[in-house]
């Protein structure tokens, strides 16, 4: 046993060679790093999962392994939506870990009605979690983009979010508007996803399902609202992050830090119409989104490029995995760029809608830009946890690390760029009444399962690197609510 006036160091020492929680822990609120920890475990597996079921799906573009994964029952109607539905869990929980690792530091001391609702929110999202991959996996589906679980999971999601809204505003509430950008992004963040999630359900009522159009336009709208509330998480993550790699807190209070605060919450209730120009509306609103999407992006770029140069790695420093995230993040951005002009322009957008460029938006600005930023956090969280804990993070900016980055976005960009020219083809062709060019066709089997395939083998390795650390012995948790 140490006794208590032992060195400082010694009892760090001693709390490490025995397995337990290092004083890092202890210094702060137990129920904060719990929180912070639980939540990023949750992240991390959803993103496993997301990748796994990605796998499986893209193979059903190759034949031969289509009538090969029939067989034990899989199909691709229950895979996409799990696909899709853990990505977003992936994104927000990310984003939800980053929060309370800030409140670590500026939220004080739990009350007993905060941690109350802290074990309710975390029993509530792990249940239904569980419970929308079994459903999805058996076909029960409600068929809804981005929103394919049962709708009876959806009160338990709501109430999750209900109550992790109670207990950040109860713990920033005061002095709120004072606080850094991110801040104010997190909290109109989690407002403005209790409102589009209650939205994404007006399909439930009579008189919207019956009418096509109107379901159309309000499912994209709600959907593009949803993604504007995890863009809120993840663009105040992104200067969180920054500010601790950089030690510069001024930027967060910034013009330029509210000038993308305003216009991201813009483009949250506009940018949907690029998905609805094919949809009988009003021009006005056309033209609003197709401003408001090229201001955020043009912006976005700018406060990327101010962060990845405060954050950037100065001469003669070691490699950083958190840095050359965000350094990612700033070149995918300014490519993705590109895609959203081709969405947003209506002539093009008529040529390109419902073809694979659609898709390699999606999943280049969720892969490039929100989940590198997320990558970051999660890098970042877990190299602080890691020091603390054995005394070096050495692991995780290791040459390893630094080719699997390298390799992830090799790889995510091959699949990006092949997605966008089979769509722009596929566009074309449609556009002159001929059917695909059967060169691509074939072709696009196996470039597509192929860069699919080693995208998500490179995430698989980052992840199972992470969930070691994260679910280590030493991280080892207890609720202690």
């Amino acid at each position: 046993m140490i006794p208590p006036n032992a060195p400082r160091e010694t009892q760090d020492e001693a709390a490490v060679d025995s397995g337990e929680d290092s004083p890092w822990y202890v210094s702060v609120d137990p129920v904060r790093r719990y929180a912070t920890l639980t939540f990023l475990r949750g992240s991390l597996v959803s993103l496993a999962i997301t990748v796994g079921a990605g796998v499986l799906a893209v193979l059903f573009y190759i034949p031969g392994a289509a009538s090969f994964l029939v067989r034990p029952g899989l199909s691709f109607a229950a895979l996409r939506p799990i696909h899709t539905t853990f990505a977003s869990a992936w994104i927000f929980l990310g984003g939800i870990a980053v929060v309370h690792h800030y409140l670590q530091d500026h939220g004080g001391a739990t009350t007993s009605a905060e941690r109350r609702r802290l074990l309710v929110q975390v029993s509530l999202w792990g249940l239904t979690g569980m419970g929308i991959l079994v459903t999805l996996a058996m076909g029960i589906s409600s068929g809804r983009e981005y929103m394919g679980f049962h709708p009876a999971f959806s009160a338990a999601i709501l109430l999750g979010w209900l109550l992790f809204a109670w207990n950040f505003f109860r713990a920033v509430g005061r002095g709120f508007w004072g606080r850094p950008v991110y801040v104010t992004m997190w909290g109109v963040g989690a407002l403005l996803f209790i409102y589009t999630f209650l939205e994404q359900h007006v399909w439930l009522f009579k008189g919207v399902f019956t009418s096509p159009i109107v379901d159309l336009r309000l499912q994209w709208k709600a959907t593009g609202t949803l993604v504007g509330s995890f863009n809120l998480l993840v663009y105040g993550t992104l200067y969180y992050v920054g500010e601790k790699l950089s030690g510069d807190k001024d930027y967060a209070y910034s013009k330029m830090a509210y000038a993308l605060f305003g216009v991201g919450l813009l483009n949250s209730f506009t940018n949907f119409a690029h998905h609805t120009y094919h949809v009988p509306q009003s021009e006005v609103v056309k033209w609003i989104s197709f401003i408001v999407s090229m201001t955020e992006a043009l912006i976005l770029i700018r406060v990327i490029s101010d962060i990845a140069r405060m954050s950037s790695r100065r001469k003669g420093d070691p490699f950083n995995s958190t840095r050359c995230f965000i350094v990612a993040a700033k070149w995918w951005t300014c490519a993705m760029l590109f895609t959203s002009l081709l969405l947003s322009v209506p002539p093009l957008n008529a040529l390109v809608h419902g073809t694979h460029v659609v898709t390699a938006h999606a999943m280049g600005t969720e892969i490039g830009i929100d989940s590198m930023v997320l990558f970051a956090a999660v890098s970042w969280i877990l190299s602080e946890v890691l020091t603390r804990r054995t005394g070096t993070d050495a692991v995780l900016h290791s040459p390893r690390m630094r080719f699997l980055i390298l390799g992830l976005n090799v790889m995510a960009g091959a699949l990006i760029v092949w997605l966008n020219i089979s769509g722009i083809i596929v566009g074309y062709t449609r556009y002159q009444l001929l059917p695909p060019p059967e060169w691509l066709q074939s072709c696009n089997y196996y470039v597509f399962a192929g860069a699919g395939c080693g995208t998500a083998l490179f995430l698989f390795a980052l992840v199972a690197t992470w969930l070691r650390i994260a679910f280590g012995r030493n991280g080892r948790l207890t609720s202690p609510v």
